[in-house]
């Protein structure tokens, strides 16, 4: 059950209703972000996923299509240590076996250094099997020092810390903002505004995000709702929301 702080938030209404308008929208870009979770998948060759739409660029030439086929839709396996501390000196605790599959996406194996264990497969806390919207493969950062990132525990038996390189595919760092819509608990809820350590929300309406024609319903004054980050959190320290409306309408 989320944790709801007890402070609400003391600004009028009317005034945080005036951030998500146009009018406000320079105050939503001056926010701070709340990092939320980062991209597992590293330096992995994640354009391979696109392979099998790509056949007639690549193979071109008709003599070799079969074994030029086979090469460009076969998994790729990539190795990623995972650490005790962030540094490359600090001792090896395991490792990402992730699999990129063309045409299939991406999956993933925790493999702890003892080889003689057999690679667990997870799910990370963001998914999504549609790359087609951007590369959502994420977990929950519990803390960072440059472009290392710690991760809470699960499937690992305590929190580990994985380097995830600038060049990173995609969104490297996936944040919460104000004026994006996520999910918790079965229910849309609406972000206000947003810090480092703590979100400001109320419930989503549909105004919020209309796809349907004609002019959207007007938002309701609703009085927020500040989570603090530990509020947000499970007791293994992964993040209980998650980003809604990855593909849009």
């Amino acid at each position: 059950m989320i944790r709801r702080a007890l402070d609400v938030a003391r600004r009028p209404v009317w005034i945080l209703l005036f951030a998500i308008s146009s009018g406000g929208a320079a105050e939503l870009r001056g926010q701070e972000l709340f990092p939320a979770w980062v991209a597992m998948y590293g330096s992995a060759p994640v354009a391979r996923l696109s392979n099998e739409y790509r056949i007639a660029e690549v193979c071109t030439e008709s003599a070799t299509m079969e074994d030029c086929y086979r090469e460009q839709m076969a998994p790729s396996l990539v190795s990623m240590p995972l650490h005790a501390g962030p540094s490359d000196g600090a001792s090896v605790v395991g490792e990402i076996l992730l699999v990129v599959t063309p045409g299939r996406g991406l999956s993933a194996f925790y493999r702890a250094a003892a080889l003689s264990v057999a690679p667990v497969y997870f799910m990370p806390d963001v998914f999504m099997g549609d790359w087609g919207y951007g590369y959502y493969f994420h977990q929950t950062i519990a803390d960072r020092s440059g472009d290392w990132f710690k991760l809470p525990r699960g499937p690992w038996p305590t929190p580990v810390w994985l380097r995830v390189p600038p060049d990173t595919e995609g969104e490297r760092v996936m944040a919460v903002r104000g004026g994006d819509i996520i999910e918790m608990e079965g229910s849309g809820w609406y972000v206000v505004s947003s810090s480092q350590d703590y979100l400001l929300l109320r419930p989503e309406q549909p105004g919020d995000m209309w796809c349907a024609e004609g002019d959207p319903p007007a938002i309701r004054e609703v009085e927020p709702t500040r989570f603090l980050r530990v509020d947000l959190l499970d007791s293994d320290g992964h993040l209980v929301i998650q980003p809604k409306n990855l593909k849009g309408c």
